[in-house]
């Protein structure tokens, strides 16, 4: 006797366990939304966390650029102090983002000031270094010229050697904004309301769908290309006629 055919509700396909990256419409039956119409529509959260990004990024940059200018300075006059300042400046960037935020909750608590802190502590490297370099590759016939001229090593510093090492300067901030603006996102994990929220809230979870997923990475990347761009023009403007050393 033949085996009786099975219905076709029986014959199904093995279910698989996948992370649901599906649109929010489709997945209520509703109509498809496009990533842009989902940040549209959630603007009143996403507007306040692209502000806190971009003041996390500023704050972070602003201190990293003074404290990076003064060490770069400092290096470029002592051959021992630009050792040390660069090998622990280096060894700050092999530390992960997630750790050292955690770490600094210990002092600063959850929120964005440890992300401030932590993204100062990474941007010093190409302030820093690219600051020294600048100095470095002043011409020193320019710099005996300014001494002739009985100029104090204070005034050769401030109108002759940091005004002809603005460009690779730049540079330097260039690097860090651009690497800044990208880790920032981590922040979300020990409570910074920045553009990280929306990747953290999509990630690994079943309520995660694609348009939250890129409504936090598109605008990181709107923001860190525009940076790069701004930064670019101003260190092609400065350029003309002035120190010009490859960015390292």
């Amino acid at each position: 006797m033949a085996a009786p055919a099975q219905k076709p509700s029986q014959l199904r396909a093995p279910t698989r366990l996948r992370w649901h990256l599906t649109p929010a419409g489709r997945a209520s039956g509703g109509p498809d939304l496009s990533v842009f119409q989902y940040i549209a529509d959630n603007w009143d959260t996403l507007g306040p966390q692209t502000t806190t990004h971009l003041e996390i990024v500023g704050l972070s940059m602003l201190a990293a650029a003074v404290v990076g200018l003064a060490l770069g300075v400092l290096a470029s006059r002592w051959e021992r102090f630009a050792a040390a300042s660069l090998a622990v400046t280096s060894t700050l960037l092999t530390v992960p983002s997630y750790a050292l935020f955690g770490l600094l909750t210990i002092w600063f608590g959850l929120g964005s000031q440890p992300v401030v802190v932590g993204l100062a502590l990474y941007a010093l490297l190409p302030v820093l270094r690219n600051t020294r370099t600048g100095i470095l590759a002043v011409d020193p016939s320019v710099v005996e010229a300014a001494r002739g001229m009985g100029m104090s090593p204070l005034q050769i510093l401030a109108r002759v050697e940091l005004p002809l090492a603005v460009p690779v300067i730049i540079a330097g901030l260039r690097q860090a904004t651009v690497m800044v603006v990208a880790i920032a996102t981590v922040g979300a994990t020990v409570g910074a309301n920045d553009l990280g929220q929306p990747i953290l809230s999509a990630v690994g979870r079943s309520s995660g769908t694609l348009e939250r997923l890129l409504s936090g990475m598109l605008p990181v990347a709107a923001i860190g290309i525009l940076a790069d761009l701004v930064l670019a023009g101003l260190q092609r403007l400065l350029s003309r006629g002035r120190v010009v050393v490859a960015a390292t």
